[in-house]
């Protein structure tokens, strides 16, 4: 793949750009192109991997499937921390939100633990 990075994301970034070291990058793919031409990506931003992960989410929602299992859910989010948190339910043809009440801890460990269970539909920053 070939990204083009224009200057001013490059002057923002020159200093976390470093041999070997690991970035998120947020990236938009170029919609206008003739047959001759190549496709471009555009940098938009640039996210060091290590500040990604840890970084401090300041609320999320956890959107449930039909088949939630809040116990599972209660176990996951036991930690305090910094994090507020909103649950939304399905209940009927509606959804019911809940908010905890205290902070808790959400970081992107939990985050990878909570994503593919099956009961959960989407995660919300």
């Amino acid at each position: 793949f070939e990204l083009f990075i224009f200057s001013e994301i490059l002057i923002q970034n020159r200093e976390i750009l470093k041999e070997s070291d690991s970035f998120i990058l947020t990236i938009l793919k170029d919609n206008v192109s003739s047959e001759n031409s190549q496709k471009r990506v555009n940098v938009k931003k640039i996210l060091p991997l290590n500040e990604m992960i840890n970084k401090v989410y300041h609320s999320i929602s956890i959107e449930l499937n039909d088949n939630y299992n809040l116990h599972e859910l209660k176990e996951f989010l036991k930690d305090k921390g910094e994090t507020k948190i909103k649950i939304i339910i399905p209940y009927n043809d509606k959804k019911i939100t809940l908010s905890l009440e205290k902070d808790r801890k959400f970081d992107l460990k939990l985050f990878n633990a909570i994503k593919n269970k099956e009961y959960v539909r989407k995660i919300s920053f």
